[in-house]
């Protein structure tokens, strides 16, 4: 997290950040009808106030058909960078299932479920807030199973064939971890460091991660390293569950 006085650079990034949000909240809701936009969250480093120079911010427009995402999936454009605009329906919430296409098979994307239980830590800017007990959600040791799914089957095998980088696998180990502390019934503090300091083995994946994100020119010899170390904590981890 940036602490101390920002400097100029800083506050000229920061300030581009926060006219885009304000310029794509409006976008958003001129693209559709009054009556069917719920609500607009913010997610993501933004809202935690994690953010660094070149990170997105994750706007989540909650409208309440499928077929109004399309409409609002089309702010997305240089206009609004860095914030990215990415909808999601009642429907997405009801069934707990994404209705639009993921651009890779297995889905890298984030459950609809999981949006809501880290609701507290969205900020509503719009609209009226979700209420999470209206919809299904998993229980802790399928999220943990599925979690383990996704990095091992979907996002260790997309940073090998060169569709993601290795940032976004990295973000998604922080979020597993919340997750084993949260199957523990420990508290953990919503960020990057919160989640590394909830776990004190200094040996833990976390740390690597953490490491990494601190100082993301490791090369390609450490990052295969980290995936080695990886798939052995998600061997170990699936044995807990």
């Amino acid at each position: 997290m940036i602490s101390g006085k920002p400097g100029k650079i800083e506050l000229k990034w920061k300030k581009k950040a926060i006219d885009s949000v304000v310029r794509a909240r409006d976008l958003v809701i001129d693209s559709v009808p009054s009556n069917t936009l719920i609500a607009i969250y913010i997610k993501g480093s933004f809202a935690r106030r994690e953010m660094k120079e070149g990170s997105d911010v994750d706007m989540v427009p909650i409208v309440a058909k499928d077929k109004y995402t399309w409409a609002i999936f089309g702010v997305n454009s240089l206009e609004v960078d860095p914030v990215c605009v990415v909808p999601l329906s009642l429907t997405e919430f009801r069934n707990n299932k994404l209705s639009t296409k993921g651009s890779y098979t297995p889905d890298l994307r984030a459950e609809p479920d999981l949006f809501l239980l880290k609701l507290k830590e969205c900020k509503l800017i719009y609209g009226t807030p979700l209420n999470p007990e209206d919809y299904p959600i998993r229980s802790k040791d399928q999220i943990v199973q599925d979690e383990i799914n996704k990095i091992r089957n979907g996002y260790i095998k997309a940073y090998q064939e060169g569709v993601i980088n290795f940032q976004p696998l990295l973000k998604e180990v922080f979020w597993l971890v919340e997750w084993e502390q949260n199957l523990k019934c420990k508290k953990v503090n919503h960020s990057f460091r919160g989640i590394t300091e909830s776990i004190k083995d200094k040996n833990h994946i976390v740390y690597d991660a953490f490491e990494f994100r601190r100082n993301p020119n490791g090369g390609k010899a450490e990052e295969k390293k980290f995936i080695s170390k990886l798939k052995e904590y998600l061997e170990e981890l699936q044995k807990t569950i």
